[in-house]
């Protein structure tokens, strides 16, 4: 048995036969009290007691020493570990300085190829907003050319195929201008995107910056630095602590994002240039097919008009000569009148002739038969005067209508030529700005 263990189990032996105040002693039955005083040890106890003193003297001198050496090593282990601490510290915030000065760089560069495709999506949206406000005058003119030629009157109000082009061309006109105010549109969201996603990477760059100028005041910080000291819960996590993943994240998401955003832009800039070429081309070709119509119509106008004028012409003259022999017709009736007086006078006088001598002789059947037929081609020429006088008065009718078409006709090409002279604006708009 060690002595630190029989010290141990000594000093507990101790312990249970000792008490504080009165204890009983002696040899008879009931013994001897004692009412003051200490307790009283056996020489074996004072032995011991003199044992244990000394070995746990050793064995603290023993444990001392190893302390002693325990904290020496554990002293020059520290300083190297809180030297090589702070040198790794140090290292880490200069790689860390690193990847946000890449992240920045990265950064300043995509906001300048972001601002670029602003200005340029900007340049392409005022193209489409100039070409949309020049749709105006297209627009003005054909439906003034619709509105003028309302105007044409009787059967020329005709549903011809410059009325059926001019639709188209309105229908062509509607449809640019819808092409141009939807790309309008959706220049302004893709505008507001890039915006959107520009202010993200300015935000996200001034706070590299800001981190950065900590990082650097951090680095530059040594044991001899003069703005050093102790502060209270300087290792607490902060609320919105992120880890480097989300950090590298965070940043490669708005970069991403805004050359997305940038691809978009590029690509609506070419349907843009795209659409303007393809609406002006197809404005230039309906253009072209409404003014065919128009000088077509108008030759067809102005054929109609020669023919009614080279009708009038003949109707006229026809009229003259027919009333040449309505009057000669009329001459010829009245040149009747004294050979019928003639022959009823001889007629009436022969009736006079007294008794037998009143005889229905020749000359009595001759002078009948004459009146007859004088009567019979009075009739005749009554007849035919009617019949003239109708085709007089049919003639003079289609006069007039030939006369009133002419008039319409005249109306109609002045119409349809002030239409072309309207459409003179048009060569000179073009929204291909």
């Amino acid at each position: 048995m060690s002595a630190t263990t029989y010290a141990n189990k000594n000093a507990t032996c101790v312990s249970m036969t000792s008490t504080s105040g009165d204890y009983k002693t002696g040899n008879g039955p009931t013994g001897t009290y004692r009412t003051k005083g200490g307790p009283t040890y056996a020489p074996n106890d004072w032995q011991n007691s003199n044992i244990v003193m000394s070995t746990t003297a050793v064995r603290q001198q023993g444990g001392s020493l190893e302390i002693r050496q325990a904290a020496r090593k554990l002293r020059n282990d520290t300083d190297i570990q809180t030297n090589w601490g702070q040198k790794d510290n140090t290292t880490r915030l200069y790689d860390r300085m690193i990847d946000v000065t890449a992240w920045k760089d990265k950064l300043e560069q995509t906001i300048a190829d972001t601002d670029v495709e602003i200005s340029a999506l900007t340049n392409h949206k005022e193209r489409c907003e100039t070409a949309l406000a020049n749709m105006n005058t297209p627009f003005e003119v054909v439906h003034d050319n619709l509105a003028t030629r309302s105007i044409r009157v009787a059967i020329d109000l005709v549903d011809d195929e410059v009325h059926q082009e001019l639709n188209k061309e309105v229908e062509v006109i509607d449809g640019i201008k819808q092409k141009l105010k939807q790309k309008v549109d959706e220049a302004f969201r893709q505008l507001c995107s890039l915006q959107d996603a520009y202010n993200a990477m300015c935000d996200d760059l001034a706070d590299k910056m800001h981190s950065l100028d900590v990082d650097q005041q951090c680095h530059g910080l040594t044991n001899q630095s003069a703005n050093i000291g102790f502060h209270k819960n300087a290792t607490r996590i902060k609320e919105g602590i992120v880890k480097p993943d989300s950090w590298d994240s965070h940043s490669n998401y708005n970069t991403q994002r805004a050359m997305a955003e940038m691809r978009a832009s590029t690509s609506l800039r070419e349907a843009i240039n795209n659409m303007i070429e393809q609406t002006s081309n197809d404005l230039e070709a309906q253009r072209l097919r409404t003014e065919y119509a128009f000088r077509k119509r108008i030759h067809e106008v102005q054929m109609a008009k020669d023919e009614l004028e080279w009708q009038q012409r003949n109707t006229k003259r026809e009229l003259d000569v027919l009333s040449d022999d309505i009057r000669g017709l009329k001459q010829a009736i009245s040149d009747k009148d004294k050979p019928l007086e003639v022959a009823e006078t001889r007629s009436e006088n022969r009736t006079y002739r007294p008794n037998v001598e009143l005889c229905r002789d020749k000359p009595h059947d001759g002078i009948i038969a004459e009146r007859n037929d004088l009567l019979n081609t009075v009739s005749t020429l009554i007849d035919q005067h009617n019949i003239a006088e109708d085709a007089h008065t049919q003639l003079r009718q289609t006069l007039n209508r030939l006369d009133e078409d002419w008039s319409i006709k005249s109306n109609s090409l002045e119409l349809e030529e002030r239409c072309m002279t309207k459409r003179q604006k048009l060569t000179l708009v073009s929204h291909n700005v």
